[in-house]
Order: C-alpha cells, then sequence, then structure tokens
C-alpha cells in the first residue's frame, strides 16, 4: 500500500511533462518563421563577376588619385577623398547604364530573395526595418536622394538598415561596395567614392 502514492506521483508527472512538451512543439508551430532562399548560385557567381568588374575600375581610380592618411577622422578630408575618387570612377565609367550589374535576368531571382524575406507576418519586421530603420524614404530624412548612377549618395541622407537576414538572401559582396535600400529601391553604393553604383528598383 505504501507504493501508491509514489506510482500516483510519477504518473502525474509523466502527465504533466507530456503536456507541456506539446504546448512547447505547438508554441514553435506558431512562431512565425522565414527560411533564408538565397539567390541561386550560378546567378549570384554571375553577379559577383560584374561587382568584380566595377571594383577593379575603382582600384585603378584609387591609383589615380592622391592617396588618404590611414585611420584619419579628418572629416573634410575624407569628404575631398571621396570626392576626388568619385571623379576619377567617373572618367573611367563615363555612361553606366541602369542594369549593367543588376542585370534584368538577374532582378527576377534578386527580388523574389528579397520578397521571400519580407513576406506575412513572419516577415512583417524585416519589411519594417528596412523600410524605416534610416531609409531616406520614411519621412525622416533631411535630404532628398536622386538615384543617379555615378551621382553622389548626400552626405546628409541616412543610410538605411538591411537586416542580417536580407544580406544572407542576397549575393556576398567585398569591401569597397554595399547594399542599402531608398524606399523599396535596392542600390549598390561605392563605399569609398560614396556613389551611387547601380539600382533595382521596385526590389520587392
Amino acid at each position: 500500500m505504501r507504493m501508491q502514492p509514489a506510482i500516483k506521483w510519477i504518473s502525474v508527472s509523466a502527465i504533466t511533462v507530456a503536456l507541456l512538451t506539446a504546448m512547447s512543439v505547438f508554441a514553435t508551430a506558431q512562431t512565425p518563421q522565414l527560411a533564408v532562399q538565397p539567390v541561386p548560385k550560378d546567378d549570384a557567381k554571375d553577379f559577383q563577376e560584374r561587382v568584380d568588374k566595377y571594383l577593379a575600375i575603382q582600384k585603378k581610380a584609387i591609383g589615380k588619385v592622391p592617396s588618404m592618411p590611414k585611420e584619419t577622422t579628418d572629416a573634410a578630408l575624407i569628404s575631398k577623398h571621396q570626392l576626388q575618387l568619385a571623379d576619377a570612377i567617373r572618367m573611367l565609367r563615363p555612361k553606366p547604364m541602369q542594369g549593367e550589374i543588376f542585370t534584368p535576368w538577374l532582378k527576377t531571382t534578386i527580388s523574389a530573395a528579397l520578397k521571400q524575406q519580407v513576406k506575412g507576418k513572419a516577415g512583417a519586421d524585416t519589411k519594417a526595418t528596412i523600410l524605416d530603420e534610416g531609409n531616406p524614404k520614411s519621412g525622416e530624412s533631411p535630404t532628398a536622394i536622386k538615384l543617379t548612377l555615378n551621382g553622389a549618395y548626400p552626405d546628409t541622407a541616412p543610410l538605411s538598415t538591411v537586416p542580417p537576414s536580407v544580406l544572407m538572401a542576397l549575393p556576398t559582396l567585398k569591401d569597397g561596395v554595399e547594399y542599402r535600400f531608398v524606399g523599396r529601391t535596392l542600390i549598390l553604393r561605392d563605399t569609398k567614392a560614396n556613389i551611387i553604383v547601380d539600382t533595382l528598383p521596385n526590389a520587392f
């Protein structure tokens, strides 16, 4: 008879564990999650090759302008160097065309990867981050941006946040260029010359 309370306790404990496990599984199933679906490897490779061609122009332009002291914090000196570098790039790339890097056939796959990250409830936070945090089209920017290839990105305009999940979905970039958003337009920005390299309108 002394064993009965123990047997009952074990039975209740087992039921409790089972219920808690079931609740945990249910809660996990209800949590919105989006899998990262990156741009296909062949398309990513094609894109990166086009970026590499631009970076070769950037490197050549750097060799044509006076060097800047390493780790300088002089804003005026940095701005002057960017302007000189931008002019040198414009000389080497005088007539850029939209889609040279974000080609028409890449637009489809890149847009699909972006749309996957911002769709539905699961992508709501990512979408809000892109459109609100530093996005020049959010209404908080003091400066309007004209998306002109080889044109300068205004120093007074904010730079949008690009969420990690979006970066994981897009082709990896080398040092010297970066992704940013202006409204729903994805841009490729030269971080050394502070100019717009290419744009992908209505990216998502």
